[in-house]
């Protein structure tokens, strides 16, 4: 017998919905602005920070929030939550950038070729790639089969739109028109199906990384990015895919998002050696007025931030 349930909950009104919380012991101080948000918001978005201020028993949620929790806190919660995946985005965003043009400039100037990664031995398998499935994912990204002046031609970059109408030898755009298009999981991917350890190795090293972690680092921001990207929730959450432990950082069993920032701000100093980006989220965890545990940091203090902002070596890149 299937235990799935009929779901028959109805769609309450924003005034029914500040009575719910109400009734779960949430202290409202001031319904209209409670409205206001509930309805910018939304309801279930907002509850999701509520979680970590309910009450449980043995794992289990009893459907009342702890005494004397206010609407004020999660929406505290929310608001440097916001604020957080934009910092995250942004490093990311620097990250990648950096990863994808040393991965291009390595190989080409290995290959002398701007269109190394043609030659399928360049390239590992696996049950999640193969140099087939590559290529077909850049016919798709750069909609290589548009009609010319269709919608979907004139809706492709500029500069892939010029390589298809002026060559027709190669097949495909050349790496560096590629960094531009491929996602950060397609590089993420690229990078571990290389073939050539060696390839694999030069890449890392640029970073002061082994390529095993690199590889690492590289699956779990694509994790990260892709919840920041799609306004997930930070706050109290377990993540998947841990980063590996490498280059003595603090990392924690507890998977949450400080492991992330500390990957991330060991990244962006070997990019830039003079980013405030730790600072700056040392900064905006001075708003959260909730415990620091909720984003994984140890022993809920700021000191493991402060030990994040230790000086690196002198890097190649200071943009």
């Amino acid at each position: 017998m299937s235990n799935k349930r009929i779901f028959d909950k109805k769609p309450l009104t924003i005034p029914e919905l500040i009575q719910k919380l109400a009734n779960k012991g949430l202290v409202i101080e001031n319904d209209a602005r409670t409205q206001k948000y509930l309805r910018d918001i939304g309801y279930y978005r907002l509850v999701g920070y509520g979680l970590a201020f309910e009450q449980y028993h043995e794992g289990q949620r009893l459907g009342k929030y702890r005494q004397h929790t206010h609407f004020k806190q999660l929406l505290n919660a929310y608001i440097v939550d916001r604020k957080l995946r934009l910092l995250v985005l942004a490093a990311i965003e620097r990250i990648e950038v950096a990863v994808r043009s040393i991965i291009i400039q390595t190989l080409c100037e290995k290959y002398q070729s701007a269109h190394w990664y043609l030659e399928p031995t360049l390239f590992k398998s696996s049950i999640n790639f193969s140099h087939e499935n590559l290529l077909k994912e850049i016919a798709r990204i750069t909609r290589k089969k548009a009609a010319k002046d269709s919608e979907q031609d004139k809706g492709r970059e500029l500069f892939i739109r010029h390589y298809y109408q002026h060559y027709t030898t190669p097949d495909y755009p050349p790496s560096w028109m590629l960094a531009e298009v491929l996602s950060l999981g397609s590089w993420s991917k690229i990078y571990e199906h290389l073939a050539i350890s060696k390839d694999r190795k030069n890449i890392a090293k640029q970073l002061d990384l082994s390529p095993i972690t690199l590889e690492s680092w590289l699956h779990s921001l694509v994790i990260v990015r892709n919840i920041c990207a799609h306004h997930g929730r930070l706050f109290a959450r377990k993540l998947t895919m841990p980063p590996k432990k490498d280059k003595k950082l603090p990392l924690q069993k507890n998977n949450a998002v400080f492991n992330f920032i500390c990957i991330l701000a060991w990244l962006m100093k070997e990019i830039s050696p003079t980013t405030q980006w730790i600072n700056e989220i040392t900064n905006l965890f001075t708003e959260l007025e909730s415990d620091l545990k909720y984003y994984g940091l140890p022993a809920s203090s700021l000191d493991a931030l402060e030990a994040l902002k230790k000086p690196y070596k002198q890097s190649r890149f200071d943009f």
